[in-house]
C-alpha cells in the first residue's frame, strides 16, 4: 500500500487543497503531520502531490532519515497498478484514528472511502489487473466506490476554518489516554487542556515541562515532613493535573518517545516516594508526634510505609522494563490481562480487580486532600492496606504470569 497526501488541486468536495498547504495545529502543519504519523506506523515511503514548489519537512527528515517522500505534479504522474492510500492535506487525524483507518483497509478486498455525514478525504484505490487508477484529480473518484463509517471519525477542515482553532479542538477532545480514568478524563483534563493548549504555541519541549511538574510533586514531601499535610496534598494534586500537560503536548505536536514515557513515570514514582517519605519524617519527629505506645506504632508503620512501597515500585518496574514496550505505569494492569485474561483467574483476584483504581494517581491524590484534614494516623494505615493490598495484587500476577511466560532474566 502506497500512501499519498494531495497538497493542491479541487479535494473530493473541490476544495482548493493549496489553500491548506500551510494550516498548522502546534508547530506542524497538516502534511506533515500525516506523514509523521504513517513513519510512526511503519511506513517507509509516500507520494505528495503538489504542484509548487518543493516542501521541506524538517521535523519528518530529522525523526525518520530513511523515510523517502517523492513529489509528483499530479495523480497520472502516481505509480500504476499499486494500492493507494489517499489523505487530503485539509485532513485533521490522530495516530488511533490512523490505526483504525488501516486495520478497516485490511478488512476489506475492494476501494473504499472514508465517509459519515460527509466525504472525510481519505480514499483507498484497490488497484489489480482490472483496474487500473489514472486520474486528474481526486475529485474524479467514482461515487460508486464504497463508503465507509469509522467508528472514530477523523476530520476535513473547510476553507472558512484555516487560522482557526477547529482542528487544535478536535485533537484535543481525543487526547486522553485509554488507560486514563473518569476523574481524569472529566476532572483533570478541564484544568490541564487549556493549559496544554497555551503550552503547544511555546517551543517548550514535552520532557521540560515533565522536568518542571516533576519537581513540583517531589516538593510535596517538604510540607509533609514540617507538618503541612493539607499543603502537601494541594501541591501532590496540582502535579498531579499537570501532569496530563507533557503527554498533551507530546500527542499534539507528535513528540512521544519512549524516554520521555519512563521520564515521566520515574518523576511521579518519586513524588509518591517524597510523599511517603516527609509523612515519616514528620511522624518520627517528637515535635510533632511525642513517643506515646499508641504514636509507636504509627511511627513503624510509617517507615515500613517506605519499605513496601519501594518494593511494589520495583516489581512493577520489573514487569515492565522485561516484558512491554510502553514506560506508562498505568498499563501494567492491561499488560498483565492481554498474557492472563481475567476470566481465568480465581473469583478473588477479579473482585480485587475492582479496587485497582485506588492506586491509580488521578484517584490517590485527590484522596489524600481529603485525608490530610482527618490526620497522619489514618493516612499511615490506608496507605499501608492499599500498599499491602497491591503487592498480594502482584504475587497473584506473578504466579499467574509465569505459568504463561518466563519473566526472568
Amino acid at each position: 500500500m502506497l500512501p499519498v497526501v494531495i497538497c493542491s488541486g479541487p479535494g473530493i468536495d473541490s476544495e482548493k487543497l493549496d489553500l491548506f498547504l500551510h494550516e498548522k495545529i502546534g508547530d506542524l502543519t497538516l502534511t506533515e503531520r500525516i506523514l509523521l504519523l504513517l513513519a510512526s506506523e511503519g511506513f517507509s515511503n509516500a507520494y505528495i502531490v503538489n504542484n509548487v514548489a518543493q516542501i521541506n519537512f524538517k521535523r519528518l527528515n530529522k525523526k525518520f532519515p530513511d523515510f523517502k517522500l517523492l513529489q509528483v505534479s499530479s495523480l497520472i504522474n502516481l505509480p500504476k497498478n499499486k494500492d493507494l492510500l489517499f489523505f487530503q492535506n485539509n485532513v485533521v487525524i490522530n495516530k488511533k484514528q490512523l490505526q483504525s483507518t488501516l486495520n478497516m483497509i485490511k478488512e476489506e478486498n475492494e476501494s473504499i472511502r472514508m465517509s459519515n455525514s460527509e466525504d472525510l478525504g481519505i480514499v483507498f484505490i484497490k488497484n489489480d489487473k482490472n483496474n487500473i487508477f489514472v486520474l486528474n484529480n481526486i475529485n474524479e473518484i467514482d461515487e460508486k466506490i464504497k463508503k465507509i463509517c469509522p467508528n472514530d471519525s477523523p476530520i476535513k477542515l473547510k476553507a472558512s476554518e484555516i487560522n482557526s482553532n477547529v482542528g487544535r479542538d478536535f485533537l484535543f477532545n481525543h487526547i486522553s489516554k485509554n488507560v486514563s480514568g473518569w476523574f481524569s478524563k472529566t476532572i483533570n483534563s478541564k484544568i490541564s487542556i487549556p493549559i496544554s493548549k497555551l503550552l503547544i504555541k511555546t517551543s517548550i519541549h514535552p520532557n521540560i515541562i515533565t522536568l518542571i511538574v516533576g519537581l513540583i510533586g517531589i516538593s510535596c514531601g517538604i510540607f509533609y515532613a514540617i507538618n503541612m499535610p493539607f499543603i502537601g496534598a494541594i501541591i501532590l494534586q496540582s502535579a498531579t493535573i499537570l501532569d496530563r500537560c507533557d503527554g498533551e503536548v507530546a500527542r499534539i505536536k507528535l513528540r512521544e518517545s519512549k524516554f520521555g514515557q519512563w521520564f515521566d513515570t520515574a518523576l511521579d514514582q518519586l513524588s509518591y516516594f517524597s510523599m511517603f517519605l516527609g509523612i515519616s519524617i514528620c511522624m518520627n519527629n517528637p515535635k510533632f508526634f511525642l513517643f506515646t505506645a499508641d504514636n509507636i506504632i504509627f511511627k513503624q508503620l510509617s517507615i515500613l510505609n517506605i519499605l513496601l512501597y519501594l518494593i511494589f515500585l520495583t516489581t512493577i518496574l520489573f514487569f515492565m522494563l522485561r516484558r512491554t514496550e510502553n514506560g506508562s505505569l498505568a498499563y501494567y494492569p492491561s499488560e498483565v490481562d492481554k498474557i492472563v485474561p481475567l476470566e481465568d483467574r480465581s473469583l478473588s483476584y477479579r473482585i480485587i480487580t475492582r479496587f485497582r483504581f485506588l492506586l491509580k494517581r488521578e484517584f490517590f491524590s485527590p484522596a489524600m486532600i481529603i485525608i490530610s484534614l482527618i490526620g497522619y494516623e489514618t493516612a499511615t494505615v490506608l496507605a499501608s492496606v492499599l500498599l499491602i493490598g497491591g503487592l498480594l495484587h502482584q504475587v497473584s500476577d506473578f504466579i499467574e504470569l509465569r505459568k504463561k511466560i518466563d519473566i526472568t532474566y
